[in-house]
């Protein structure tokens, strides 16, 4: 692991943290999902980036998770620790799986949103009608509330576990 990457992966881990800290509270409505969903979102565009480190610096943008749940696929290294061996159907279906939770997380950051829904600011930007802590976000019932979604939130905690394996 380059300099570089530790950097990023130790925000990111940070990042994550917090995620679950948020999470919690946000199962009891202590506080609303957006500020779960924008860890999340940070949490694993910095996991990409870190990544994405090994070949220099990544192009500066918000779709970085995507990209790195992509590579997973033919990284062995990753594959293996976490418990898949050899080329491996179940391991592809799972990433396959996630790949589209992953484009919604990416899609959180408002660079990305366009004038919907972001965890951060009002929107549409121009003239802000929606508070990101009153708005209902379909993607918190997904992730949080169906096992595809808890599927994809456990193999994005086994890779931060497992993240200094493979980086």
């Amino acid at each position: 692991m380059t300099d570089h990457q530790r950097l990023f992966l130790l925000q990111a881990h940070s990042d994550f943290a917090v995620f679950e800290l948020l999470r919690a509270h946000c199962h009891d409505d202590d506080l609303p999902a957006c500020h779960a969903l924008h860890y999340l979102q940070m949490a694993t565009e910095l996991l990409g980036k870190a990544y994405a480190w090994r070949h220099g610096p990544p192009r500066q943008t918000h779709r970085a998770f995507v990209r790195f749940l992509r590579s997973l696929t033919t990284n062995r290294e990753a594959q293996k620790s976490l418990g898949f061996e050899g080329r491996n159907e179940r391991w592809e279906q799972s990433i396959r799986k996630s790949v589209p939770f992953a484009k919604r997380v990416e899609d959180l950051a408002p660079a990305l949103a366009g004038n919907g829904p972001n965890a951060e600011y009002p929107w549409p930007p121009a003239d802000p009608a929606i508070a990101p802590a009153d708005h209902n976000f379909a993607l918190w019932n997904d992730v949080d509330g169906t096992p595809a979604g808890r599927q994809f939130l456990h193999l994005v905690t086994r890779l931060f576990v497992i993240a200094d394996a493979f980086l």
